[in-house]
């Protein structure tokens, strides 16, 4: 049970009708140096590392619940397991991202969306 406890906050991602203007913002503004880049199943979006937290900005609709403008991502040594182990409802299969990294979405009590984030080259 000593590694089904979550390790820390690997990302910071959001989402944004407008993601040029929001990444010109934590860019120009913050200075978190985000960059368009794309790769694995993802389309093309905003993202860096800064700071030992990975930030992405990604196309999305227009924003009306601030919970799914922002997605805390949590790093775990195994999703699988720590979902079962947890009985968590997961919002999608477990994706593949491309060079062993993987995420899968939940919602916590509140209807927050979180995401498990795992890299099995790690």
């Amino acid at each position: 049970m000593k590694n089904l406890v979550v390790k820390g906050l690997t990302g910071v991602i959001m989402s944004s009708a407008q993601p040029e203007r929001l990444a010109k913002f934590y860019k120009d503004v913050l200075g978190i140096p985000l960059a368009l880049n794309r790769h694995g199943n993802m389309p093309e979006h905003w993202e860096c590392d800064y700071n030992g937290i990975h930030y992405a900005v990604l196309k999305g609709k227009e924003n009306k619940q601030p919970n799914e403008t922002i997605v805390l991502s949590f790093v775990v040594n195994d999703i699988e397991s720590f979902v079962t182990a947890h009985n968590i409802q997961l919002l999608h299969p477990i994706m593949d991202l491309g060079e062993g990294a993987y995420i899968a979405s939940f919602k916590d009590p509140d209807g927050n969306i979180l995401r498990f984030w795992m890299n099995k080259n790690l």
